[in-house]
């Protein structure tokens, strides 16, 4: 149990203040890790390798010209071959007159980290041996160290300081952790093709939705139109986020345009976000399919529970993007819970609407719809599986290591976990739902329309005045008519001049030949697709 907390104290410190790959340490702020790929794990232009440059020094006595800044550049699973394990259970770390006088190193290495060869763990008396050289040295001078780590295999690197000889010197200095392929943090380096591939694949699917709504154009509906210009977005905000990681990956996060750009991605994303809890949340109210207007103090308050969440959700995002994703800082909670909750509280609201209005639909015999909503039921709860079904696989995966595989392992999988999974679940959730309320040659009958039930129990509801009355509300120009018209060889009831839908019972009605009859058809329209 000791030691598990031992590691974990190690963990939070290591990762304390790192942003991109150059990474900033002081006296405050002494150790910073990050990821390194070897060159054969991921292929690059130069050999990967991790500087250290001394930017400033204030020294506690400027009389003292031996004094400077001791470094130690690890592998982190070799961290307890830093320093000596004194009697009285402290652990000697720097080779200083102490440490000297006690023989625990030798003169050549004053001012440097003590390294031991062999460590033996104090829990289980078990020998360890090095499994990657450990580069000490002591820098006085301002500059960029001579002294360059190498980096052999893929592993989790660290570098930690201490000034010798006076604790209250102040320095600063600038860790490259220098991959082959580039300035991009290695937990980020698989971000690149990934969100490449998604810019491609909601490319593709915004081209399959222009086309199909290009062809229905007669008969695209308010949501239809809702969804193509969201394609549009989803595709543009993709392909941004894929310049961002390659831009970084060019540039490094220094530049001033960078953070710039990251503002305006965070914004991009968060109304991404937003506008999908917004379009799902007024689905579920039957806007535009049951009703044709939602109440003005209803829709309100959802419009400005849209705002609050996005502008939680962009102070979520530039976070997110400010701070190292290897970091395991607990101040990224200060943004996500609240991030969270309504998250929580838009998912609820939507499946609590949507379950009422499937009521309604049931209680009025609305199947068509009906089947529609259990449609997009069913996909929300399948969503939701989804994404606590990945968290608990990651979870799980993590159970059976130790401390020190989990801290080697978690950088290499973070961006499984906080990034692919949940855009690849997203991905897939918007194309199955685009593909529910694709345009077609009637989805015009899924407009705010009343289905005719044809069953025996309901259908004498029903009589001709009122698909007469109902008819003369939704064609407010039409031409005065008879209830009967004579013909040249015999009078019957005409409703073929009048309504498109009766003539084509056999081509628009469901299983239980029940008939949509849209209310808010335009004749123009119907005869534009007679012509056709």
């Amino acid at each position: 149990m000791d030691r598990t907390w031992l590691l974990l104290t190690w963990l939070l410190l290591l990762c304390g203040v790192v942003q991109g790959n150059q990474e900033s340490i002081n006296q405050k702020y002494h150790d910073v890790c990050s990821g390194m790929y070897s060159k054969e794990d991921f292929n690059g232009k130069v050999d990967p390798y991790i500087s250290f440059t001394l930017e400033e020094l204030s020294l506690a006595d400027e009389d003292d010209d031996g004094e400077g800044v001791s470094v130690a550049v690890f592998d982190f699973q070799d961290y307890e071959h830093i320093g000596v394990r004194l009697p009285n259970g402290e652990i000697q770390y720097i080779c200083d007159d102490y440490a000297l006088d006690l023989g625990l190193c030798e003169d050549s290495s004053e001012g440097q980290f003590i390294i031991q060869e062999t460590a033996i763990d104090p829990f289980t008396s078990k020998e360890h041996k090095l499994t990657s050289q450990i580069l000490t040295f002591t820098q006085q001078e301002l500059g960029t160290n001579d002294k360059v780590y190498s980096i052999n295999k893929t592993g989790y690197y660290c570098v930690t300081t201490s000034s010798f000889i006076s604790s209250s010197s102040k320095f600063k200095a600038t860790v490259n952790f220098r991959n082959a392929y580039g300035q991009l943090d290695a937990s980020e380096a698989y971000k690149m093709p990934i969100y490449a591939f998604l810019a491609v694949a909601y490319a593709v699917c915004t081209l399959v939705y222009s086309w199909l709504c290009w062809k229905h154009r007669h008969e695209l509906l308010p949501l239809q139109r809702y969804i193509l210009v969201f394609c549009i977005f989803l595709t543009a905000d993709t392909i941004f986020v894929w310049m961002y990681y390659i831009i970084e990956n060019q540039k490094g996060n220094s530049s001033v345009a960078l953070h710039v750009y990251m503002v305006f991605i965070s914004i991009f994303s968060a109304g991404k976000m937003t506008f999908t809890l917004l379009l799902a949340l007024l689905i579920s109210l039957g806007y535009g399919i049951v009703y044709p207007k939602l109440d003005r103090t209803l829709l309100r308050r959802c419009q400005i529970f849209a705002i609050f969440t996005f502008a939680v959700c962009v102070a979520f995002l530039v976070q997110k993007y400010s701070q190292n994703s290897e970091s395991l800082s607990n101040l990224i909670l200060i943004t996500a819970i609240p991030l969270v909750l309504c998250l929580f509280a838009f998912y609820y609201l939507t499946l609590s609407s949507m379950n009422k209005t499937m009521t309604y639909l049931r209680e009025q015999n609305q199947v068509v719809k009906l089947n529609m909503y259990r449609k997009l039921i069913i996909l929300c709860y399948i969503s939701l599986f989804i994404l606590f079904l990945g968290l608990l696989v990651s979870t799980f995966a993590y159970v059976g290591m130790d401390t020190v595989d989990m801290i080697e392992q978690y950088w290499k999988t973070e961006f499984l976990i906080t990034d692919t999974w949940p855009s690849f679940v997203y991905f897939l959730v918007f194309v199955i739902f685009a593909f529910f309320w694709r345009p077609t040659s009637t989805s015009y009958l899924l407009a705010c329309s009343h289905q005719l039930p044809t069953d025996m129990e309901n259908v004498s509801e029903f009589d001709l005045d009122d698909i007469n009355s109902l008819s003369d509300e939704a064609l407010p120009n039409r031409e005065p008519r008879n209830d009967y018209q004579e013909h040249d060889h015999n009078m019957d009831i005409d409703l073929a001049s009048d309504f498109e839908e009766v003539p084509s019972v056999n081509a628009n009605t469901n299983a239980n030949n029940d008939v949509l009859f849209d209310l808010d058809y335009d004749r123009d329209a119907k005869n534009d697709r007679s012509t056709t």
